[in-house]
């Protein structure tokens, strides 16, 4: 073989192999999850994952998956914009086909493997040496656990009777003076 045969063959094998990365990039996973109300800050495109982290974080609690995602996107409009995209940056990773192989060694969209394999791929990021990653498994757990159990819908799933407390109602605003509630309940003896 000359040289001008051995770039041929190299050339069209470099064209096939980046045409592969990009197909296995490209791959789509599970989209027949949609969103039941307007999101506020994911991408249309993850909120299917974001269903999928909920379904595996919560499981064996009452939590309705779809329901925890559209929570966590509503959570995310209080936080700094670059959170929201951080977040879909890294449901985006988590289902992309080629991040699969190079960190969990799998070609199959998150959203499109089975139970195990999604709790196998959660606990890969949770285990990486990748700080990065760590970081993103554990705020994707955290998001989902505060917005399953910051909702009144999982008091009794914990045994919680609920605040003992009341919140007072204030009165009606004026322009006439400073806002003064006395009557509230708790506050007895308070300046």
């Amino acid at each position: 073989m000359d040289r001008r045969d051995f770039l041929k063959v190299g050339l069209a094998g470099g064209v096939v192999a980046a045409a592969g990365v990009t197909a296995l990039a490209l791959r789509p996973g599970d989209r027949a999850v949609r969103p039941t109300r307007p999101l506020q800050v994911l991408p249309e495109r993850v909120f299917p994952v974001m269903v999928a982290v909920a379904a595996r974080v919560l499981r064996g609690t009452s939590a309705n998956p779809l329901e925890i995602a559209h929570r966590v996107d509503e959570t995310l409009r209080f936080a700094p914009p670059r959170s929201g995209r951080d977040l879909a940056m890294g449901l985006k990773l988590l289902e992309n086909a080629l991040g699969g192989v190079l960190l969990r060694g799998s070609a199959t969209p998150f959203t499109l493997l089975d139970e195990a394999g999604q709790d196998a791929a959660l606990t890969a990021w949770r285990d990486s040496g990748v700080v990065d990653l760590r970081g993103a498994y554990h705020a994707l757990r955290k998001l989902c656990l505060a917005a399953h159990y910051a909702s009144t819908d999982c008091f009794a799933e914990v045994s919680y009777p609920g605040p003992s407390l009341t919140k007072p109602t204030p009165p009606p605003l004026s322009a006439r003076g400073p806002l003064v509630v006395t009557d509230a309940p708790g506050t007895e003896g308070m300046p």
